[in-house]
């Protein structure tokens, strides 16, 4: 979905997009599902994810699958926004012995609210993540649960909940030459919550600091370059006061290049790298207990998205995209590619009055994962859905 963009003189870069861009809340990568939500209004999908793999004994599972029901829905009010978006989530994992165990439920609720309190080039937010998940899981929920937040497989949700958080953004963007440049600082702290129902102690993540910057230029007036600089550092995770683990720094550089295919056809290109330094364990106990440090990782992200006009406000949105997950250990790495068509549907309206869209969607995903050396498994799996917008024109 676009977002409404102010151009100013030449070159042409919008600095609400960049300010946007440089809070996280548009991406060089758009998603399969055509969300969330960047203008006012309502969304809603569902969607099922399944992968299966070759050895189960090795991976360590037979099949994952996740029905999900995503929704989204945000309110202009002026010099500003408020967003809401969670989602509903049946997850199942089927082990080697052939014994399945599930977890439902909400996931935590995002609320972010934007607001520009006088000048175009200046942007702040609020936001927090409701603890309406699931953060406390049995033994059943956490081994689905260890599969879906894996960071090989490509998954709607990546956990039912973590306690909650909340925090604040401040962005400001600027015109240097051709670039548009974006610059954003933010600070989310983290809820405490009891992670195993049977052992009733508190366990609280690190509070996160997250630096940005957002770059972005027109090229020859039809094409667009954008780049994504991020950092997160955290403060030691906690139990019952005591300080548990330290997570290690995390820097991402994403970039895209939007151009157009012939005369009403365009593509995006994208590339980045997602790293991950080292975190260290911070008390023998957890030691004792077989908890170890955890190795730097890295993962690396290639794709091109391509859209093609069919009229009367469709298109048909063919992607392909590749992820390689490198861990220092050599342990849980592996790479996964997808493929596959979205086909967006406008069912009523046009770009000046209220728009609702329809917009299924398929995809195809071939990987292999090595859990250790020596020891690997191939996998496949597949992706259906169908997103529903409803969005205000200009």
């Amino acid at each position: 979905m676009k977002t409404t963009r102010r151009r100013l003189a030449q070159p042409k870069v919008s600095l609400y997009g960049i300010l946007l861009l440089s809070l996280g809340l548009v991406g060089t990568t758009p998603s399969w599902a055509v969300s969330p939500l960047h203008a006012q209004g309502l969304g809603a999908g569902v969607h099922v994810q399944s992968y299966s793999f070759d050895d189960a004994t090795i991976a360590g599972v037979e099949s994952v699958r996740l029905f999900v029901t995503p929704f989204a829905a945000v309110v202009d009010f002026g010099r500003g926004t408020l967003g809401l978006s969670g989602a509903y989530a049946n997850g199942s994992a089927t082990g080697p012995s052939g014994v399945e165990a599930s977890l439902s439920g909400l996931t935590d609720t995002d609320l972010v609210l934007t607001y520009r309190p006088g000048p175009d080039w200046l942007l702040v937010s609020a936001s927090s993540a409701l603890p309406t998940g699931k953060a406390s899981l049995g033994t059943e929920g956490s081994f689905v649960a260890a599969f879906i937040a894996a960071e090989l497989l490509p998954f709607e949700i990546d956990s039912w909940g973590s306690g909650g958080d909340v925090g604040g953004d401040v962005a400001v963007a600027t015109q240097a030459g051709a670039w548009g440049v974006g610059l954003s600082a933010g600070y989310r702290l983290a809820g405490e919550y009891e992670p195993v129902p049977e052992l009733p102690f508190a366990y609280k993540p690190g509070n996160q600091l997250q630096l940005r910057v957002a770059l972005d230029r027109d090229v020859s007036h039809t094409s667009t370059l954008s780049f994504l600089l991020g950092l997160q550092h955290f403060t030691d995770d906690e139990l019952e006061g005591t300080n548990l683990f330290k997570s290690g720094t995390r820097l991402q550089a994403l970039g895209s290049y939007a151009f157009p295919v012939g005369l009403r056809s365009s593509a995006l290109v994208f590339g980045g790298l997602n790293h991950r330094a080292n975190g260290a364990l911070l008390t023998e106990e957890a030691a004792l207990s077989g908890a170890t440090d955890s190795p730097s990782q890295q993962l690396f992200m290639a794709g091109v998205n391509l859209r093609f006009p069919l009229g009367r406000g469709a298109a048909i949105l063919p992607r392909a995209e590749l992820f390689v997950f490198r861990a220092e250990d050599g342990a849980s790495q592996g790479w996964v590619g997808s493929v596959g068509p979205a086909v967006d549907l406008r069912v009523s309206g046009n770009a000046t009055t209220r728009q609702f869209f329809l917009t299924p969607s398929f995809v195809l995903r071939t990987g292999n994962v090595i859990v250790q050396e020596g020891s690997e498994s191939g996998f496949s799996g597949w992706e259906v859905g169908v997103t529903l917008r409803l969005v205000d024109g200009l």
